[in-house]
């Protein structure tokens, strides 16, 4: 019988405590060999280190799993005990049972864990005992944080600026702060010293501290949004800001408060009238890019002598953050606006297409239709079965004498059914909804094309960016001139007959897809 064995730690205390890797794979090595199972050792051992069990969201776990997944040969999972596999009820449950219907059996070394009576309460048991734990170690954990920090130490790993520091041979009960860390703290200071003059903009600062070296301690550029939250980060006038609050720390801070508050007021007065929401409100933001560069474009509003406000369209001339080089100018939005108008007008379908469209639509989802009812009718019959198991235990319980272990035991099963249950309307939930969603949207769109340019014309502002963003993925624009559009799915399956011969459009290649095995809902 061929077994394969999980191994995991969370932290360096726990390798200390006999609970090593070393010290799990021996046990567990030893019980594959006292209960006859064959384990390779080069292959059949997966182990987790620094990995939280709350989850099972683990590397060499999902592959471990996978692995049970398309591995007929495998019998046994082996683990040092359950709450090396799981801390968490409902994801121990939820692997028991993918396991189990693949005739693969769990096993615990330390643990009396088999499939008597005995065998499952004991599992249960455990496995609420080690999500309890786990729980309870992590208030545990909060409240020692927020004692630390009422008390003016710093809680976690320290920032930009300052190094973490502790006495002692490195055990928990070691003093620990954070230091001004030298390298670092220069930066800082002059981050603070140069943006108080009001003559650096946090662009140009970056730009400037970039040329210079700043010290990333990851191997990312230095962006503007690293520099402001610098400058609005308490921690450099002496304070913590922790879960909402801001506490008095011991750590010795690097900028005094009178020049932290010039930086505010910098700040401010940099951002001073500037309505943000309104300067970027614009219906075609996010679908439009440089056909020249491919950046994307962002609108701007001028006022300009005589008091009347100007909105301009400018391309950004930058890829991921990176600067690139573009001939591109600014123009006017409206310019643009009219001919995008134009594309609602051409792309709107008469009546009559839409009549014959609806009816191609019908008869595609027929077929779809009966692949659902097949899953529904499979999904309710579990669900049956599931009723029926339940009223039979609940009557094998009435029968019996009932001994503590019994009540225990029926616990754990009903428990079992009812989560199972609660999986299969989820998922029975879910194959109705599916269906109905996706011939909502069908029937959205196909409304929305029949009347789009009407619609358009009379929006706002703020309905004409939606209306942008529903039907357009992307609008690439070359010296004040719409060049080539790509529609959404499913409106290009809808209007790709009325522009296929338009140059300006590109239709995109799932529309093949439609009416052939792919399922439509996918495609939406």
């Amino acid at each position: 019988m061929r077994a394969v064995i999980y191994l995991r730690v969370s932290t360096d205390k726990q390798a200390s405590k006999g609970l090593s890797i070393p010290a799990q794979k021996e046990r567990c090595l030893q019980y594959a060999k006292d209960n006859g199972y064959e384990v390779d050792e080069k292959t059949d051992i997966y182990a987790d280190e620094g990995e939280s069990a709350r989850t099972s969201n683990r590397p060499q776990f999902q592959i471990l799993w996978e692995r049970c997944r398309n591995d007929k040969t495998i019998r046994a999972v082996i683990f040092y005990d359950v709450s090396r596999l799981a801390r968490n009820r409902i994801d121990f449950a939820l692997v028991k049972q993918d396991l189990t219907k693949r005739g693969i059996k769990i096993r615990s070394a330390t643990e009396g864990i088999d499939s008597s009576p005995s065998g499952q309460m004991l599992e249960g048991v455990l496995s609420t005992v080690a999500e309890f734990f786990s729980l309870q170690s992590g208030e545990k954990i909060k409240l020692g944080m927020l004692q630390k920090v009422r008390n003016g130490g710093w809680p976690t790993i320290a920032p930009f600026g300052y190094k973490n520091c502790r006495s002692g041979s490195g055990n928990d009960k070691d003093d620990r702060w954070i230091a001004p860390n030298d390298d670092e703290a220069i930066w800082v200071k002059k981050t603070f010293q140069m943006y108080a003059t009001s003559k650096y903009s946090l662009f140009e600062l970056t730009r400037i501290f970039a040329k210079e070296g700043f010290p990333m301690r990851t191997s990312k550029k230095l962006h503007q949004g690293f520099l402001h939250r610098i400058l609005n980060n308490p921690a450099y006038i002496g304070k913590i800001p922790f879960q909402g609050g801001i506490y008095e720390g011991k750590h010795e801070p690097l900028v005094e408060q009178s020049l932290s508050q010039r930086v505010r007021d910098v700040l401010f007065e940099h951002s001073k009238g500037a309505d943000r929401s309104q300067k970027y409100r614009f219906p075609l933001k996010g679908i439009l890019y440089c056909d020249v560069c491919g950046s994307k474009y962002t609108g701007e509003q001028h006022i300009i002598k005589n008091g009347d406000t100007v909105r301009y369209l400018r391309c950004m001339k930058r890829i991921s953050s990176e600067r690139v080089i573009c001939s591109e100018k600014y123009f006017q939005e409206e310019h643009i606006s009219n001919q995008f108008e134009g594309l609602f007008k051409t792309i709107q379908l008469p009546n009559s297409i839409t009549r014959r469209l609806r009816e191609r639509i019908k008869a595609i989802f027929g077929n779809e239709q009966k692949l659902y009812e097949k899953s529904r009718e499979s999904i309710l019959i579990q669900l049956d079965t599931i009723k029926r198991r339940k009223k039979e235990l609940v009557l094998s319980f009435i029968d019996k004498a009932k001994s503590e272990q019994d009540e225990e035991l029926f616990g754990s099963i009903k428990t079992d059914l009812e989560n199972k249950e609660i999986l299969l309307n989820q998922q029975l939930g879910q194959v109705e909804g599916d269906m109905e969603r996706a011939i909502k949207v069908i029937e959205i769109a196909l409304t929305l094309a029949n009347n789009c340019f009407r619609a358009y014309k009379k929006a706002t502002p703020e309905l004409r960016g939606l209306l942008a963003k529903a039907f357009f993925e992307k609008v690439a624009i070359s010296n004040g001139q719409i060049t080539s559009v790509k529609l959404n799915v499913p409106i290009d399956f809808l209007v790709k007959n009325r522009v296929k011969n338009n140059p300006l459009f590109k239709l995109n290649d799932v529309c093949g897809s439609v009416g052939s095995r792919t399922p439509v809902w996918k495609m939406i």
